[in-house]
């Protein structure tokens, strides 16, 4: 009875083993989980390299010699974000350019493939073309104004405009009087010297044009204009009383950023000026092929947002395009 017990037990054991391991095999094992894969790189945009021409013009000069010279001018003050200044405050770069002229320049020379040598410019000859050879295009807030024919000393040719620029009033935050262009009227008004604020309140000023559109209304009656050769230290100075000047008429975003500063100024808007780069041609080679490789690259720069990220860098507001394109 002993044995007959003892077999069945040992039966059910093994049955009851058995059991299980179909149910071990029938259980669901989940699938190892994939180890995460990197995302491939993006594909690099591939810029082809500028091929040479017949040596005819500028550009030919520029690809034999692998260097391109950028006239540029340097303001006098890093302060309120100007377009070129030395970086004196950045004990790394000690006197080094900076701004954003300073990498649009960059840009440039990256997209022509030549290594960028920046020269500091003489202001008074950068609009009027007489470089001399001694920078090979200019990016230095030039407006690209219509040329009359008779124009002395070598035509300059502009490429498509990279920015487009507001103007402004900066005065008294008291100065309930200046409100907009028309408060000018018979004030003594500060403009940095050599630049196209000044030639636009020059005599003659209003008739000047850019793409055959009048950049400001009528000039007002009695305007008195007073070239500055510090336009930040002039602003640092409105309302003291030995500086007699009413308004400053300039660059809306340096005006905005004496606002942050929180000095007791306001500006208001007063126009809209584009601005291109500049180039002159020289010792019988033209200069079309070069704008025209240039006008690409600021194509470029506008297509892959690289301008906007510029200007945001150094303003907080995008200005690489008119207006209505906004």
């Amino acid at each position: 009875m002993d044995l007959r017990r003892r077999c069945l037990n040992l039966k059910f054991i093994c049955f009851s083993l058995f059991i299980c391991l179909i149910a071990a095999q029938c259980q669901v094992v989940p699938p190892p989980t994939p180890t995460p894969q990197p995302s491939p790189p993006p594909t690099p945009l591939l810029i082809p390299p500028i091929q040479r021409g017949d040596g005819s013009d500028l550009l030919d000069h520029l690809l034999d010699s692998g260097v391109i010279r950028v006239g540029i001018r340097v303001w006098p003050e890093a302060v309120f974000s100007p377009p070129a200044f030395r970086g004196f405050s950045n004990a790394e770069t000690g006197g080094a350019l900076n701004g954003f002229e300073v990498d649009l320049a960059r840009q440039v020379a990256e997209g022509l493939g030549l290594e960028l040598e920046l020269v500091e410019a003489y202001p008074p000859i950068l609009s009027t073309g007489g470089w001399q050879g001694q920078w090979d295009i200019a990016i230095a807030s030039l407006v690209p104004f219509d040329q009359p024919e008779d124009a002395a000393g070598p035509p300059l040719t502009f490429s498509r405009p990279y920015a487009y620029m507001p103007m402004g009033i900066l005065s008294l935050a008291t100065a309930n009087d200046i409100q907009g262009w028309d408060s000018l009227a018979g004030r003594q008004v500060g403009v940095l010297e050599d630049s196209a604020y000044q030639y636009l309140l020059a005599p003659g000023g209003a008739a000047l044009t850019s793409q055959h559109q009048p950049l400001l209304p009528q000039t007002p009656p009695g305007i008195q204009p007073v070239a500055l050769a510090n336009l930040q230290k002039a602003i640092r100075q409105l309302g003291q009383a030995e500086f007699k000047l009413d308004a400053l008429f300039g660059p809306g975003p340096v005006f905005q950023e004496a606002v942050k500063s929180e000095l007791p100024v306001k500006w208001v808007k007063a126009g809209v000026q584009p601005l291109a780069i500049a180039a002159v041609p020289r010792d019988n080679l033209k200069v079309d092929r070069l704008i025209l490789e240039i006008n690409k690259i600021v194509d470029r720069l506008h297509r892959q947002g690289t301008l906007s990220e510029i200007y945001l860098h150094w303003y907080g507001q995008d200005f690489s395009q008119a207006e209505d394109s906004r």
